[in-house]
């Protein structure tokens, strides 16, 4: 099919779609048309048909780095101009080395230069050589088919959609070289490694690579990448596990005190603590008192459980939360605290939610709830890099690393938890949520995860958490959210704190999808849901042997067990009927008395007075 009449708009659209967050560049150029540049990228249809609908000759610019899914561009430029010949320089380098970069997707640019595209991680780097820039994290590129001021076209020098190589050690070489001819550390790949060599050579690699600053994942999958390409035939992905990639670990105890062990649950190796002798020792550890996101509410670095029935209004909740952590002002969860109390800087929110659009619903309540939608993250559930956003994934990670968030909201807690995890499980979800606990005082972020109450009547408080105790166990603050017996008046109560007193329940109303404080109150859930339970179970079952007593005597005396008998024929339980006589006599509207002794005696019943059916 081709591709050769699609517009600006509809191109900008396909990056998206391939999950390369876009942006405009003003037309005929490479200067970024919105005032953030490539921090405005995205893959939202919304913002982009807005963007390219507004002005339809905007240039197209692609962020690279994790925004793209880890995209990382060599940018071979030609200048003739400064005597600055990119390909030729990148030629030289890699013939000095008897090697070449893996086939990938390649764009010939404006000025007749190569852009050599790769999943990898790298940053920004200039003049790597005459004429060869690195375009990673914190950086982009000017897409097809882009203008260049110069008249000419971007061209995709391959099929589309383009076919992008993992980057290898070639490309890590390359990229972290330090001087014009050698790669720092000055190790050289074979382009082929026999039988008997593989593992040292692979080993001698990571060496290599840690060198230069790569990532752990950045290593692996470089490694994985030349045990394809160089080693015949190459080592299995259970060899590489056990003999290649404990390597990344080794040399470490004097800096981080980890060591790698071989899971046969996961069939890899995975980084744990040493087991090290040294201990804290009391008299050395500072005391600290416990930071608030929101006081007495919100543990700053730690998981805060938001829980409630369907319909309960926990999407507005944690949009006016949100609203407030972005805004610096004071949630309605501090409503009556002093205006300076609850004043505070504006901070980044980042939020998942797969249950909700942040196009059709979640700005819009965000907006409301005042939130300063600048200071506010997510990726959409319709991006693929949504499915890589797991509670212990590395990619969550690395989020949380380069945003450093004040607040991170999940909605719902099971779209978060690896697939192979079983809620139910409690070894397995302490395991998965965990991390989290690592990442707060890492990265300076505090977690609201929402969850919803579990169906179990008559239950309350760490009953009504999901299907894990373990929620309830690791989370240091726990709220829940409930329908009160007054209409359009809901509760959040305070059900657990490990740093102070519970506060107190929060009454509040939603109108035009903003929380509106209503007031507070002693009760918590479990007041509510027995209340509950009574109106929409009890009551009713109660209200209807009240009526059905009231019109059985309205003749005249009857005795007790007649009218026990007929209460029966009627499908009336037994409780119902005793609560209901309790509830008659109470209110002075029906007398009982015996006659007789033994087994002759007998029970009667009758109203006190007159009482018309419909009472």
């Amino acid at each position: 099919m081709s591709l050769k009449n699609n517009t600006m708009k509809e191109w900008a659209m396909k990056y998206a779609a391939l999950g390369f967050a876009v942006f405009p560049l003003k037309p005929h150029n490479k200067v970024p048309a919105t005032s953030d540049g490539f921090k405005s990228a995205t893959t939202a249809p919304q913002q982009i048909n807005a963007w390219w609908d507004g002005n339809p000759l905007y240039n197209i610019g692609i962020a690279t780095g994790a925004v793209s899914r880890g995209l990382l561009v060599l940018d071979l430029d030609e200048d003739d101009k400064n005597n600055k010949h990119g390909p030729e320089e990148a030629r030289k380098w890699l013939v000095q080395r008897k090697t070449d970069f893996p086939k990938t997707a390649t764009v010939r640019t404006g000025r007749g230069g190569i852009h050599m595209f790769y999943y990898g991680q790298g940053r920004n780097r200039s003049n790597l050589l005459p004429g060869v820039d690195v375009r990673g994290e914190g950086g982009y590129i000017v897409a097809p088919p882009s203008i260049h001021p110069n008249g000419n076209t971007y061209k995709w020098l391959c099929p589309f959609p383009p076919p992008i190589a993992n980057a290898n050690g070639t490309v890590y070489d390359f990229i972290c070289q330090t001087d014009s001819f050698g790669g720092a550390g000055g190790f050289q790949l074979r382009l082929s490694i026999p039988t008997g060599q593989r593992t040292g050579t692979l080993i001698k690699l990571i060496g290599s690579l840690k060198a230069k600053g790569l990532s752990d994942e950045a290593i692996q999958a470089a490694v994985r990448a030349e045990n394809e390409k160089c080693c015949s035939p190459p080592l299995s992905d259970r060899e590489l596990e056990k003999q290649v990639f404990p390597a990344i670990y080794r040399g470490w105890r004097e800096e981080r005190p980890y060591r790698a062990r071989y899971s046969s649950e996961t069939g890899s190796f995975q980084r744990c603590r040493s087991n090290s002798l040294d201990m804290a020792v009391m008299d050395k550890v500072e005391e600290k008192q416990p930071e608030w996101l929101i006081p007495g509410y919100a543990p700053r670095y730690q998981i805060t459980s938001l829980a409630g029935d369907g319909g309960s209004g926990k999407t507005t909740v944690w949009c006016a939360i949100a609203a407030a952590v972005s805004s610096g002002s004071g949630s309605f969860l501090e409503y009556d605290a002093p205006e300076d109390w609850a004043k505070g800087k504006p901070k980044k929110v980042m939020f998942f939610s797969a249950e909700d659009s942040y196009e059709y619903t979640l700005k819009r309540r965000l907006r409301k709830n005042g939130a300063d939608l600048s200071n506010i993250l997510s990726i959409d559930v319709a991006d693929k890099r949504f499915q890589d956003v797991k509670f212990n994934s590395p990619y969550l990670e690395r989020l949380l690393d380069y945003h450093r968030p004040a607040l991170c909201i999940f909605d719902p807690i099971q779209a978060f938890v690896p697939p192979e995890i079983r809620m139910g499980d409690r070894n397995a979800m302490r395991s998965c949520l965990a991390p989290l606990i690592g990442y707060g005082e890492k990265y300076g972020t505090s977690f609201l995860i929402v969850e919803h109450a579990n169906k179990q009547s008559g239950v309350w408080g760490r009953k009504r958490i999901a299907d894990s105790a373990d929620i309830w166990d690791i989370s240091r603050s726990v709220l829940m959210l409930g329908n009160t017996n007054e209409a359009g008046v809901r509760y959040l109560t305070h059900e657990k704190s490990n740093y102070g007193p519970l506060e107190e329940t929060i009454l509040f109303a939603i109108e035009d999808e903003r929380i509106v404080f209503k007031g507070h109150t002693t009760k918590r859930d479990k007041d509510f849901v027995v209340e509950e339970s009574f109106n929409t179970r009890q009551k009713p079952q109660r209200d209807e042997a009240v009526n059905f007593i009231l019109d059985f005597l309205k003749d005249g005396e009857k005795e007790v067990s007649e009218l026990d008998e007929m209460a029966k024929v009627m499908n009336i339980s037994k409780n119902s009927l005793k609560n209901a006589k309790a509830d008659l006599k109470h209110d002075g509207k029906i007398k009982t008395w015996s006659i007789g002794y033994g087994e002759s005696k007998k029970y009667f019943i009758r109203l006190l007075e007159a009482l018309p059916y419909s009472q």
